[in-house]
Order: C-alpha cells, then sequence, then structure tokens
C-alpha cells in the first residue's frame, strides 16, 4: 500500500504538470488565434478607409472641375459657391490630393464674383 501511494505522489506532479502546460498551450493557442483575427480585421479596417478616402478624394476633384466648367460658363461665382469650393479644394488636399486640382481651384478664385441679390 504504501508503496501504491509512493508511486501515486510521484506520478501526481508529473501529470499535474503536464495538465497545467496542456492549458497553457491552449490559452497561448487562443490568444495567438484572437491576435490573428485581429490583425486581419485591422487590415480589412485600413484597406476601407483607404478606399473611401480615396473616393472621396475623387468625388471632391471631380465637383470642382464640374464647379470650374460650370462658373467659367457663366464667367462669374457666387461667394456661396467659392465658399463652397474652397471647402471641398481643402477636403481634396486634406485626403491626400496632390496640386493638380490647385490650378483649376485658383481659376475659380479668379473669376469675378457673382452680385448677390438682397
Amino acid at each position: 500500500m504504501e508503496h501504491t501511494l509512493q508511486i501515486i505522489f510521484s506520478i501526481v506532479p508529473t501529470v499535474a504538470t503536464a495538465v497545467i502546460g496542456w492549458v497553457f498551450h491552449k490559452i497561448k493557442k487562443r490568444d495567438e488565434q484572437k491576435a490573428a483575427a485581429e490583425s486581419e480585421r485591422t487590415k480589412k479596417i485600413l484597406a476601407r478607409e483607404k478606399a473611401t478616402d480615396e473616393a472621396l478624394r475623387a468625388l471632391c476633384r471631380d465637383r470642382i472641375l464640374q464647379g470650374y466648367h460650370f462658373y467659367k460658363r457663366q464667367d462669374k461665382v457666387s461667394t456661396a459657391d467659392l465658399e463652397t469650393m474652397t471647402k471641398l479644394y481643402k477636403a481634396y488636399h486634406g485626403l491626400g490630393g496632390n496640386g493638380t486640382i490647385t490650378a483649376v481651384y485658383d481659376k475659380i478664385c479668379r473669376l469675378p464674383l457673382k452680385e448677390e441679390s438682397a
């Protein structure tokens, strides 16, 4: 009987160590899977933000070009429309737009101001 207890007492620490090691392995594996999933979500979010920025930049660019052609035909621009163009221009550059639209915006700014009716 005493011999059996000695065997049990010698096996218990080994089994306990194995179980604890297995539990820590499972926890580590779960944490790695969570980190990988989070990394994938972050990549998707960043890709979506980039696409959104590109779309907004393209829309601002297009609207500024449309505005320029419209105001050029009228040979004048209202103060309110010029303010809108300024906001679009700032947003365009804030979204990473380059200087291509600067020349177009400058042309809009040089147009005569339309007299506002009271």
